[in-house]
């Protein structure tokens, strides 16, 4: 296709407009895509009530062929536009482009992304490109790509285990716990499986749940685990793992994300003790061995924050590295939208007070 700015005329359209099956096939073709750029999620996420997200994805199209989508939310509850709600994709761009093509077509979609995040009084837009993209894992010298479109760098770490070593390699990377953890939970007859989720998902919430008050922290609405299991999971783009007790109870629950060579942990719940006894170790683990086996190449252990001051923080940073791998830079940008002060509210005196003054004023002016 051309590459001169000017040249194709690009068409914005909504995603109600777009066949889930040319969607996905954009998405699945494209180094930016993720499973959080799938048609099936954005329903996903919109029909969980409780969140409120407003839609506002859109495609590109040119002499009518689709040539970039964006999933993209408004978030009420922040005021936020959000790609795929909390910032889980960006735009997607045909695999088949040029680098000049490439780069006219983001610069217009991002223009799209910001004119909408302004229409509907937004604070900020933002997005992230998953550290295991074809995009973010072949991007020279780690540099972020989408500061040059006028967006604010706020990329972080996440850490990324290469799948392609051989097995025992993988083994040397844990550390000298995870090695002793791993161990005691298999000499007490735990064990790794591969579980259905929509036969799992009461098990799993209830789990879920637990996790979350134990922390202190607000459980998801149950309608959102419940569309994983009938979207996600049925398309293989949501694999989940369980480790059981030795009296064959599910006690601990991994939930995979897997798209092209890369898996990310997206979500986990546990009985209270699971680390202790090991079994959140061995858990993790599997679901390593598992998409290695699968054929993935990387494993995505989630963001970390090696100088985190918030006790959660420093704990997932602690454990996600307990297993191997590196730290990756996860691309994250955002746009802020400064909201005009409100004019200073004008009071006016009581009637009585104000007849006073007025009288006042004008027997001074008249002397």
């Amino acid at each position: 296709m051309g590459d001169r700015a000017g040249s194709n005329a690009l068409h914005p359209i909504s995603r109600a407009e777009i066949s889930a099956a040319e969607w996905d096939g954009l998405v699945h073709g494209s180094p930016d895509g993720w499973v959080f750029s799938l048609f099936g999620w954005q329903d996903l996420i919109l029909t969980v009530e409780r969140w409120s997200l407003q839609e506002m994805s859109f495609g590109l199209r040119e002499n009518g062929r689709l040539v970039a989508v964006v999933p993209l939310q408004f978030n009420p509850n922040n005021r936020r536009v959000s790609s795929s709600g909390w910032s889980g994709s960006g735009p997607v761009l045909d695999g088949s482009l040029s680098p000049a093509a490439r780069d006219r077509i983001l610069e217009a979609a991002i223009g799209h992304c910001l004119d909408r995040a302004r229409q509907c009084g937004a604070d900020a837009f933002d997005f992230t490109l998953s550290p295991v993209t074809r995009s973010s894992i072949n991007a020279p010298w780690g540099v972020n790509p989408f500061v040059f479109h006028g967006l604010d760098d706020v990329s972080g770490l996440s850490q990324v285990i290469d799948l392609a070593q051989p097995e025992d390699r993988l083994w040397a990377d844990l550390s000298t716990l995870t090695h002793r953890m791993i161990h005691r939970a298999r000499k007490h007859g735990y064990s790794v499986e591969r579980l259905d989720w929509a036969e799992s998902l009461d098990h799993y919430y209830g789990l879920h749940c637990a996790t979350y008050r134990r922390t202190g922290v607000p459980p998801h609405p149950r309608s959102y685990f419940a569309g994983i299991a009938a979207v996600t999971a049925a398309s293989g783009n949501s694999v989940l793992w369980g480790v059981r007790d030795p009296s064959g109870s599910i006690v601990a629950c991994h939930n995979s994300a897997w798209f092209g060579e890369g898996a990310y942990y997206h979500t986990g719940c546990s009985e209270d003790g699971a680390n202790q006894t090991g079994a959140s170790y061995l858990l993790f683990w599997g679901a390593i061995l598992g998409a290695r086996a699968a054929g993935l190449r990387w494993y995505d252990c989630g963001a970390i924050f090696p100088n985190a001051t918030d006790a959660k923080q420093r704990g997932l940073t602690t454990f996600k590295t307990k297993f191997g791998g590196t730290p990756h830079r996860m691309f994250q940008v955002q746009a802020t939208f400064p909201q005009p002060e409100a004019p200073p509210v004008r009071r006016s005196l009581p009637r009585r007070a104000a007849s006073r003054l007025k009288r006042i004023l004008c027997e001074g002016i008249l002397r």
